[in-house]
């Protein structure tokens, strides 16, 4: 078969190419192999304040090593990328180095959905159901549930999760909804119960699903059952069951 001399030209130029892109990897090994690391640089690619550049030089002085001083190819940057994402905080991290001699890393921060408090402890949860500490100087701006995450099997503990990220998701976004509940709390068990601003009823919904149609319950008690019964005449209102109010004197 006749070769097209089109085919042998473009043939050298993709080899003068490749020639040349491994010279110049082979340039950049040999230039990292002389240059010393100079420098960090942390940056922060998110608005949240659970760690700063400050902290993170911080815990690589304390658990990586001596980097300043350091060639170039001999930071072991995979290894402090799996080093940065041990911290809870910390998501994602990537490291790299660049031929001025510095040590770039960048972070992206956890993202909280939730913050569950209990007394003077508590933790945040994000929208992947993952839990992690409170800050001692930050507070993140987002949803309280008053009580502590139950012990549930890995099936289970995802489901609940979801449910209640559903439940504090609709609640924040809904007109009406947004103002009325003044409290979301959760029981050893799971639970979930609520107050609203109309009155000191405990309204338990018990397992976080079909959270609008238990909403809806609460709206029926109000318009059926509170106005034929003095105010504070129930203590709390079970809406767990399925087509059920159940309405208790005592708590």
């Amino acid at each position: 078969m006749k070769v097209h001399p089109r085919h042998i030209i473009i043939g050298l130029v993709a080899s003068m190419i490749l020639a040349g892109m491994l010279l110049l990897a082979g340039c950049g090994r040999a230039l990292r192999s002389r240059v010393l690391c100079n420098a960090l640089d942390v940056q922060i690619k998110d608005a949240w304040e659970f760690v700063t550049p400050e902290d993170i030089r911080g815990f690589l002085d304390k658990n990586y090593g001596v980097y300043i001083g350091v060639h170039l190819d001999s930071l072991d940057l995979a290894g402090i990328e799996r080093m940065l994402e041990k911290k809870s905080i910390v998501m994602k991290s990537e490291a790299w180095t660049t031929r001025d001699g510095v040590l770039h890393v960048s972070i992206i921060q956890r993202a909280p959905a939730l913050r569950f408090q209990k007394g003077d402890e508590g933790f945040y949860m994000d929208r992947t159901g993952y839990t992690f500490p409170l800050h001692s100087s930050y507070t993140a701006d987002v949803p309280v549930i008053e009580g502590s995450i139950p012990r549930l099997d890995s099936t289970r503990m995802a489901a609940w999760s979801a449910g209640l990220l559903e439940l504090s998701g609709f609640v924040s976004s809904s007109k009406q909804w947004k103002d009325r509940v003044d409290k979301i709390s959760v029981d050893g068990n799971g639970d979930v119960t609520l107050k609203t601003t109309d009155g000191n009823e405990k309204f338990i919904l018990g397992y976080p699903d079909d959270i609008r149609a238990k909403l809806e319950k609460i709206n029926k008690y109000y318009g059926y059952i509170r106005p034929s019964k003095d105010e504070g005449y129930y203590k709390s209102v079970n809406l767990k069951y399925n087509k059920q109010i159940i309405c208790r004197k005592d708590i």
